[in-house]
C-alpha cells in the first residue's frame, strides 16, 4: 500500500540520517548523497524561512548566523538547486527538511 511504500521510504531515510551529515535526495525522492558535507561555488545564503505550517503558508524569516556549517551547507544547496530536499539531522537531534518555497530557501523542523 502507499502507506506501507512511504513507511518504508522514512525507515531508509532515518537510517541514512543517523549518519553524522546530510541526506540529499530530489522532489521525485532520488538519493544524491547522505553522511557528508556539501562544500563547492555554492551561493551564500543569510537568511531563511521557517515554515510554521506543512505548507509553509506562514514563516517566520530567520539569520542563519546561530547555526552551524552543517546547516549553511545545507541552505547554500537548496538555493544553489531549487530541484533538491535536504533533510539534515542535528547533533542535538533535531532534523529539518529544506527546500526552496516560492523561491526561498525554507525548512520545516522536526524534533525527535
Amino acid at each position: 500500500t502507499l502507506e506501507d511504500t512511504l513507511f518504508e521510504q522514512a525507515q531508509l531515510i532515518a537510517g541514512l540520517a543517523s549518519v553524522d551529515g546530510a541526506v540529499v535526495i530530489t522532489k521525485l525522492h532520488d538519493l544524491l548523497g547522505f553522511g557528508g558535507m556539501i562544500t563547492g561555488n555554492l551561493p551564500v545564503v543569510r537568511r531563511v524561512a521557517k515554515a510554521l505550517d506543512l505548507n509553509a503558508d506562514t514563516i517566520v524569516e530567520e539569520a542563519v548566523e546561530k547555526v552551524g556549517s552543517r546547516h549553511r551547507s545545507a541552505y547554500s544547496l537548496v538555493a544553489a538547486s531549487p530541484e533538491v530536499v535536504v533533510i539534515v539531522v542535528s547533533q542535538d537531534g533535531g532534523v529539518r527538511f529544506v527546500a526552496q518555497k516560492d523561491g526561498r530557501v525554507t525548512y520545516w523542523e522536526h524534533e525527535s
